[in-house]
């Protein structure tokens, strides 16, 4: 495996779970900072000085792409999605130049794996990732289907915790496991073994709306 310096790659694809509706105007349309999440600063032991720089650094790539998010919103179902996949890559590879060196080797690598699972089908949106899967022609048509139920699930289950988090909790533990099962299916035996080395250990994600 690779000593990875493209966090832009996992973070491209794993931040549109939650960050894209599809078929709505979007008020929030940026990529998830997952280094934001809950225990994710935690486990990778970030400082705070280290956070305050992501943070800034955050602030400022937003900035940069404010206007091109905001055309979105002027797009078909259709466009917007490939368009949303595309930007992504730019806004992370800009952010990746600043990253880079906010964190230490260790909290690189681990991070991209974290992004790499929690992208889950939008992460193998990703040339790089799907050449290093060597996934079929077959499976990349198949990609958009799947990331639109993830994407949608996130996007239920996020709405629903605004009233009844003990009941989004348990659909957020089911959607893991039925997006498990999924890319159990949607990957080949050869692929997954591929998959796991790039995810390194599994971690469990807790949704946002839980304090």
């Amino acid at each position: 495996m690779r000593l990875p310096y493209v966090l832009g790659s996992a973070f491209t694809l794993a931040a549109s779970l939650v960050a894209l509706a599809q078929n709505a105007p979007q008020t929030n349309p940026y990529p998830t900072s997952l280094y934001q999440m809950n225990d994710v600063s935690k486990t990778l032991n970030l400082t705070q000085d280290q956070i305050n720089k992501l943070n800034a650094l955050t602030e400022q790539v937003q900035a940069q792409y404010r206007q091109n998010y905001a055309r979105l919103n002027t797009l078909n179902e259709q466009e917007r999605f490939a368009r949303q996949q595309e930007l992504n890559r730019q806004y992370y590879n800009d952010w990746n130049k600043g990253a880079t060196d906010i964190f230490n080797a260790n909290q690189r690598t681990r991070y991209q794996q974290v992004n790499y699972q929690y992208g889950g089908f939008n992460t193998l949106y990703d040339p790089d990732v799907q050449k290093r899967l060597n996934l079929t022609p077959a499976q990349v048509e198949s990609l958009r289907e799947n990331a639109v139920w993830s994407n949608q699930q996130l996007q239920d289950i996020s709405r629903l915790g605004a009233t009844d988090a003990a009941k989004a909790t348990q659909m957020y533990r089911d959607y893991w496991t039925q997006r498990q099962e999924r890319f159990n299916k949607f990957l080949t035996p050869e692929q997954q073994r591929t998959w796991g080395q790039m995810i390194g250990e599994p971690y469990t994600f807790q949704p946002t709306f839980v304090r």
